[in-house]
Formats: C-alpha cells, sequence, structure tokens
C-alpha cells in the first residue's frame, strides 16, 4: 500500500468538533498528526497543548489533563488542563487517582470515578464540574523514570475501551519526547539564569577586588599619609560618587584631621577639629555606620559643627576601626542626580572601603612609625660614631696641652700651641663634613698636594689607628709626584677605610693591612687592602648606601657612604673586590688634578701634616 507524503504545515491548536466515533484511519491520522508536530519547530508549551487536545479527540473525551511530576516537592501540577475555566491544580503523590498513578506507577481506567475510594473531587467542585469515566495513564521516559501524569475524563459514548487504553500508551510515548525536551529546556534556561547570576556576582567580586587593589597600590606607592589619604579620597569620588566625599582621621588629643574633596571644587582641603565632632564624630561616637536622612535628627547642627559647605539630604558616614582601634570616619554626602540617595549598593561598597581604608591606614601609620623610629635610632647611631672618631683629635689635643703646661721654652710651647690648634680646627672640619654629609654637599679644599709627603701623613694616621692592636700594616708610594685634592677629605676617607679593616681584623690572626698609593697623568689611585674575611656577597651592592652595615656591632654604616661621597666629589669613584686568598681590598681613584666648585681654590694656606692628620 501506498503512503501519502508528509506535507509541512503549521498545526492547528484549536480543539476540532468533537466526533462521536472514530475509526482507525481517523485515529491513525490523529498519531501522525501528533508525529508531524513533534518534528515542526513549535514551542513546548504550544506543543504539549496540541498533543492533549489531540489525545482528547483520538478517545472521544471530553477533557484531558497533563500533570507534570515535581520530584523535589513530591507533587503532580497540571501543566496542560483543558476546559471552560482553567485553574492550575497541584496534588500530592497518592491524592486522587492521578496521584495514586503518580505512587504507584499503573494505569487507572474507572467507569464511575465517584464510586471509586481514591477519587478525589475536591477539583470537581472548584471548576464545578461532574467527573465520571476516567482514563489515567502514567508517563515514563527512555529510562523508566516517571516525568508525567496523564489524565482523560468523561469519554463521550460509554466508557474507555482496552483500544483506548492502547491508543493513549501509544501517544504519551511520543509525548514524553516533548515532556522531556521541556525539561531539559526549563533546567537549561535556569542553569543559564544561574549562570548569569553568577557571573554578574564574579564580576561585582572581581571590581571590588580590584578596587581594593588599587587602594593598596596608590596608599604604598605614595610618599607620605597625607599623599595616601588623598589618593583614596580620589578612588572612592570615582567609585560612589558623591557631592562631597571625606576621611577623618583621629588625632591623639582627642581632635580630628579632614581630608575633604567636593565634586565642584578641584583639590583636597584639609581642616583641623580641637574635638571629635559633627558626622564623623557622631559614626566614631557610636563606632557604628550612620545613614543620612531627612528623619535625622540635629542634623543642621552637626554639619554645622564640621563646616560642611552644604545641609546634606543624603549620606554615609562609615567608622574606621582596626582590631578595635578607632583610626576615624569615611564619609560620603549627596550622590549626585535627581534624587541624591545612596543605593545598598553603594552602601557595600562604602563599607567594603571603609575596612580596606581603615587596614591600610593602619599599615602605613605604623610603618611611618617605623620609619621615625629607625630614623632616630640611625641618627643615634651616627651622632656615636661622629662622637668615636672626634676621640682621636680629642685625645691628641689634649696631650699637646698637657705637653704645653710642662714646658718652658718659648719655642717648643708656640710648636705645641700650633698642634693643638690644628687638632682643634679638624675637629672643626670633620664637623662641616658630617653636616655637608647629610645635606648631601661636598665642598672642597683643594691644594698642591706632594704624595711623598701625604704618604708620611697616612703613616702617621695609620699608626694612630692601629696603636695597640696586632695588625701589621704598610704604606707604599709607587707615584711621588704631585697632584692637586683636597687633602683633609681623602685623609678621612683613608681613616674610615682603616677603621673598618681594625674592626674586620680584631678577631684574624696574622693580621695585616696596606696602604699603596700610585697613579698615572690622570689618576691618583689609592688601593687598600687586608686579609680578613672579606665582605659577604650578598651584601656587596650596599656596601657604600648610607646606614648599611654588616657583622659590626654599633655600625653607623656610615664610613663608605662618606668615602665614596668623597670620590665623586674629587671626580672619581671606590669600589671593592675580593682580595686574593682572602680579605677586603678598596680601591679609591680621584683626578690628579681635582678643582673647586668654582674652579679655583678655596685655601691659601699651605698644607702641613699637622692640618691634613685628624
Amino acid at each position: 500500500m501506498s503512503q501519502r507524503p508528509v506535507q509541512s504545515r503549521d498545526l492547528p491548536v484549536d480543539v476540532p468538533e468533537p466526533i462521536v466515533a472514530l475509526n482507525s484511519d481517523v485515529r491513525l491520522a490523529i498519531v501522525a498528526d501528533i508525529a508531524r508536530a513533534l518534528s515542526a519547530n513549535l514551542a513546548q508549551e504550544t506543543l504539549l497543548r496540541l498533543i492533549m487536545e489531540r489525545v482528547t479527540q483520538a478517545l472521544n473525551a471530553d477533557r484531558s489533563t497533563l500533570f507534570l511530576i515535581d520530584e523535589e516537592r513530591e507533587l503532580l501540577w497540571s501543566s496542560v488542563a483543558q476546559g471552560a475555566r482553567h485553574f492550575d491544580i497541584r496534588l500530592k503523590r497518592g491524592q486522587g487517582l492521578a496521584g495514586w498513578v503518580a505512587q504507584t506507577g499503573r494505569s487507572v481506567n474507572v467507569k464511575d470515578a465517584y464510586l471509586d475510594s481514591r477519587f478525589d473531587p475536591s477539583s470537581d467542585v472548584l471548576l464545578g464540574y461532574r467527573t465520571r469515566s476516567m482514563l489515567c495513564q502514567p508517563v515514563f521516559d527512555r529510562d523508566g523514570a516517571l516525568i508525567a501524569v496523564v489524565q482523560v475524563l468523561n469519554r463521550r459514548s460509554g466508557w474507555f475501551t482496552v483500544e483506548d487504553e492502547s491508543l493513549l500508551t501509544t501517544i504519551m510515548a511520543m509525548a514524553a519526547i516533548a515532556i522531556v525536551n521541556a525539561q531539559l529546556n526549563a533546567t537549561l534556561v535556569h542553569n543559564n539564569l544561574a549562570l548569569k547570576d553568577t557571573q554578574e556576582q564574579l564580576a561585582e567580586r572581581l571590581a571590588e577586588i580590584d578596587l581594593l587593589f588599587a587602594i593598596e597600590r596608590e596608599v604604598g606607592a605614595t610618599g607620605d599619609l597625607d599623599a595616601a589619604i588623598d589618593a583614596i579620597i580620589q578612588r572612592i569620588a570615582v567609585t560612589v560618587p558623591s557631592s562631597l566625599c571625606q576621611v577623618a582621621l583621629a588625632t591623639p588629643n582627642g581632635g580630628l584631621i579632614v581630608h575633604r574633596q567636593e565634586r565642584r571644587t578641584p583639590g583636597v582641603q584639609i581642616l583641623a577639629f580641637p574635638t571629635q565632632l559633627g558626622l564623623c564624630g557622631r559614626a566614631m561616637e557610636h563606632r557604628a555606620p550612620l545613614e543620612i536622612g531627612p528623619g535625622l535628627a540635629a542634623l543642621r547642627e552637626m554639619a554645622e559643627e564640621e563646616q560642611l559647605p552644604f545641609q546634606p539630604a543624603a549620606g554615609l558616614v562609615v567608622p574606621l576601626i582596626v582590631e578595635d582601634e578607632m583610626l576615624g570616619a569615611l564619609a560620603v554626602l549627596d550622590r549626585p542626580g535627581k534624587h541624591n540617595g545612596f543605593s545598598d549598593a553603594d552602601a557595600k561598597v562604602v563599607s567594603l572601603l571603609s575596612g580596606q581604608v581603615a587596614r591600610a591606614l593602619a599599615v602605613r601609620q605604623e610603618r611611618a612609625q617605623a620609619e621615625r623610629e629607625d630614623r632616630l635610632a640611625a641618627l643615634g647611631t651616627a651622632l656615636a660614631g661622629v662622637l668615636h672618631d672626634f676621640r682621636t683629635p680629642m685625645t691628641v689635643a689634649s696631650g699637646y696641652v698637657q705637653l704645653m703646661t710642662r714646658e718652658e721654652e718659648p719655642a717648643e710651647r708656640a710648636e705645641l700651641a700650633a698642634k693643638t690648634l690644628s687638632q682643634l680646627d679638624a675637629l672643626t672640619q670633620m664637623t662641616r663634613d658630617v653636616l655637608a654629609f647629610a645635606r648631601g654637599e661636598q665642598v672642597l679644599l683643594t691644594r698642591r698636594v706632594a704624595l711623598a709627603d701625604f704618604a708620611k701623613e697616612v703613616e702617621e694616621l695609620l699608626h694612630a689607628i692601629f696603636a695597640g692592636s696586632h695588625v701589621h700594616w704598610q704604606v707604599t708610594a709607587q707615584d711621588r709626584g704631585m697632584a692637586r685634592f683636597d687633602a683633609f677629605k681623602i685623609a678621612r676617607a683613608v681613616q674610615n677605610i682603616a677603621k673598618n679593616a681594625r674592626e674586620a681584623l680584631v678577631d684574624h690572626k696574622s693580621s695585616q693591612f696596606s696602604v699603596e698609593i700610585a697613579g698615572n697623568p690622570d689618576e691618583v689611585v689609592l688601593t687598600f687592602a687586608d686579609n680578613g674575611a672579606g665582605v659577604p656577597l650578598a651584601f656587596q651592592h650596599r656596601l657604600f648606601d648610607a646606614f648599611a652595615t654588616q657583622g659590626k656591632e654599633g655600625g653607623t654604616g656610615l664610613g663608605l657612604a662618606m668615602v665614596k661621597q668623597v670620590a665623586e666629589a674629587h671626580g672619581g669613584t671606590v669600589s671593592y673586590r675580593d682580595t686574593p686568598g682572602g680579605g677586603a681590598t678598596f680601591e679609591l681613584r680621584i683626578q690628579r688634578e681635582t678643582r673647586s666648585a668654582s674652579g679655583g681654590d678655596r685655601a691659601t694656606t699651605p698644607v702641613s701634616s699637622a692640618q691634613t692628620i685628624p
């Protein structure tokens, strides 16, 4: 038998006129119609409604209902229900005939529902309907799981037959595909919505993290606390736009320092208040966020106390607290726009910002305190080192004065007096050098110096430094020519390097220290070598930094830094290398002809040994 080709067409959803008796050809046509509907591009709800209409038509019934299973709540609900009055019907498993089918997974075919004890007439009462015959079947997916219950009511002629049961089973087997697809589509839509919500939440979290990171970075990059607070206010103004944003910090004496930025005024204004007053003071007093609104009592008075430029209609003020310590408060007032209030999202961001700002400020204040303590400690150590350097000329001057008291010859007394004055001049010059180093300045008093004479002065200097030690030292003058430099400052550089060597060799047996004076037509080169432990590799890059010390108890870290400054002032360099066989070697290079900053010599007094040895 030839088959009629299937024509593609829109499927009607209107219920045709009831047919009193349907032959097999009509039923087959209805089944084919349902099959075509399954392959058509119809919405799921439309498809299920069409299937139920065809079920009603094929079984010559009055109406049909499709109950979908809600596994989580163990309910049945009417996805598709027919009738003049449609209500959303919900049943529990076991309730009524449909509930019994859902509970047992078995079909039921009754001729008179009211004679069956399982029947629940409540829906009839609600709808004003009278159920007589009923055919009710479970609907399973391909895995055998119950997904729906179909209910067909009131066959128009007699009651439902075995053939009706078979036809309904066939149709609902096909309908199961649409039901499963509908469930999958609903799950997909739900998952997509959940994914979108998750993406939005993730975007919010990332934005919050970026904001907190930006604040942390900007606070860390600024030079002082005021600049850090200004950076915080600028960031807050971008994140939560407001007519006024301010950060108030508590002072140790109970006052407030307020950093304030108005939207229409460039720059950040800093105000000082003797007491913790106004809106920020109230939030700090109660240690809780303050939300400003029309109903807030005494708002005008608090705004005047805080010298606000306008009367705020809305605002958020959050205290800054870290580990129960009150640091201050953060305030944003009057969001620009028609409605100048702040949303819940704004409040959340401000609360988040307050916590980060409080932590950042606490860290910054701790760091500033540590830096102050470090500077004081470094200053104390530096002063101790300077006083230690003063001992040598003071001791020598004291010795000359004692000799003067016992010397009767005028010529000898005059020479001792000159030497005493020379030591006092050395103290004055050392004081100037320290002050110049602290200011980053270096004034040279260059003179013509005979390197042979300078070598003798270095010998006298080393004799004083290594007196009483077991260090064997020597000075070698390879270059005995003339040069122009500040002999006093170069001698001070020699002294600093030699004193470092003595400290490095204090526990070293067979200690040796040497100074070699050499040069070329352009430079004078002083090389200092010892056979001590040398300088650790990890510290060599900081060797000439101010206040950098390594392995020296009570060291100031200024000696080699001053040597570097002296070398650079003479147009030269100082460098370090390990001594072959162990130890430290320093090389000081200066220009053979060094001029002062003015281009000429700053002094006319001839160089003498007494004047160049501190």
